[in-house]
């Protein structure tokens, strides 16, 4: 706060310690600077009339310690990791497959480990699909690896023993936002981490 001495001037400083006041009495004057109930400045000024004086004052103010502030960020990137996989799997939605379930299934494909699942695989020349029923028809499920979408057929390139999670969604509306594509896209993912 910025007010003159002996009269019922005064003007709060902005943001970036700027102030104006207006209207003050010629002559001599005591310009006081209050910062937190303390006098931290005070001057005596000369002030014409019709004039305008400017005035810089430097406060040195003591270091004020305080608190640390703890900020638990959430990037994209970490929904889309390996850590976003635990994140999920805490909140109970699909079903989840962590390295030690991997680890027993090691021998097993990919086709064997999403029909243990319950996830239907169909099959034509040269490739299969995982296949979801989405209420009014059957829908081919996405494929993701590490994040990154694959085409559905990717499906028997990918070795169970590669992998460190596997989180299966069979409904279109448990997939998180992250993993979805398209509007009204009601199938089910398959989300893939390798482990390194």
């Amino acid at each position: 706060m910025i007010a003159v001495r002996g009269t019922q001037l005064f003007d709060v400083s902005d943001s970036a310690g700027a102030f104006a006041l207006t209207g003050l009495p010629s002559g001599h004057q005591i310009v006081r600077i209050l910062y937190r109930d303390s006098v931290s400045y005070e001057q005596r000024i000369d002030l014409k009339r019709g004039k305008t004086l400017t005035l810089a004052v430097l406060l040195d103010m003591d270091a004020v310690e305080l608190a640390p502030i703890v900020v638990e960020a959430r990037s994209s990137r970490a929904e889309r990791s390996l850590a976003g996989f635990y994140d999920r799997k805490q909140r109970g939605f699909g079903r989840f497959y962590t390295f030690r379930d991997l680890e027993r299934r090691r021998s097993w494909t990919l086709r064997s480990l999403l029909g243990e699942a319950g996830v239907q695989i169909r099959c034509g020349r040269g490739y299969c699909l995982p296949i979801s029923w989405s209420g009014t028809r059957y829908c081919v499920m996405s494929l993701f690896l590490n994040g990154m979408r694959l085409s559905p057929d990717d499906m028997d390139v990918i070795q169970v023993d590669d992998l460190a999670g596997v989180e299966l969604y069979k409904r279109g509306f448990d997939v998180p936002m992250e993993f979805r594509y398209g509007f009204g896209d009601n199938c089910g993912a398959v989300l893939m981490w390798r482990r390194s």
